[in-house]
């Protein structure tokens, strides 16, 4: 691995932008679920001090991603059953409650902002890029929820952001294909334009339960554990 530019514009902390670059490995799927991080092989491989490697780990453990354990080190996490019942939960009553109340607020800028992430998604599909589309998928559903106008619910749905995208790496095995996620968010759109209560509900939580909840069936190839 190239030592990491430290000429990029620091808008961030270089832990911060080394934390984002280890979720996106563990997004990739370059580094796995329960695989351990070692303060010392990364401060080389980003050619910073350990001191910077350890402030980027704890940025991973409070957002969940990575857990320290005692005397053994520090560990990409494993989720459970649990996790996933939870997530899914509390995405859709978080979600289909925000989307309605969205609905109420949309307006053709919004519209517009909207549109444009989802003509960004069929190029993405087009191009077979699923890392690209789940990364649309959360600016899709982020800018949603930002428009519900409950301040407290947009932190609680910002905090769980990284959790989410982990979630979404392994979504593609459940899709016939890139297409049909951006379909899907383009049906959400429609829902949504449309200012039919029942629509969107049921299209929120088509989305989030009907292909997310295929996962527990499938929680030894993807690594989860059970409680």
């Amino acid at each position: 691995m190239q030592p990491y530019d430290h000429n990029v514009i620091m808008q961030k902390p270089l832990s911060e932008l080394i934390a984002d670059e280890l979720k996106r490995k563990i997004w990739n799927e370059e580094i796995q679920f329960g695989e351990r991080l070692l303060e010392t092989e990364l401060a080389e491989s980003y050619d910073v001090s350990r001191s910077t490697i350890r402030e980027a780990l704890k940025i991973l453990e409070s957002e969940e991603l990575v857990v320290s354990q005692a005397r053994k080190g520090t560990y990409v996490a494993d989720f459970t059953d649990q996790d996933v019942n939870e997530m899914i939960e509390l995405r859709t009553l978080i979600e289909s409650h925000a989307f309605m109340q969205a609905m109420t607020r949309l307006e053709s800028e919004h519209t517009k902002k909207l549109e444009e992430i989802v003509g960004k998604m069929k190029e993405k599909a087009d191009e077979n890029d699923w890392n690209g589309l789940f990364d649309l998928d959360m600016q899709f559903h982020s800018y949603v929820v930002g428009l519900c106008g409950n301040s407290r619910i947009i932190k609680i749905y910002d905090s769980l952001q990284v959790q989410i995208r982990t979630f979404l790496m392994h979504l593609d095995r459940y899709y016939s294909s890139p297409q049909s996620f951006y379909a899907e968010h383009k049906q959400l759109l429609e829902a949504l334009v449309s200012n039919d209560v029942h629509t969107v509900n049921g299209r929120v939580r088509e989305h989030i339960e009907y292909v997310e909840t295929k996962l527990l069936g499938q929680k030894n190839d993807i690594k989860f554990k059970e409680v």
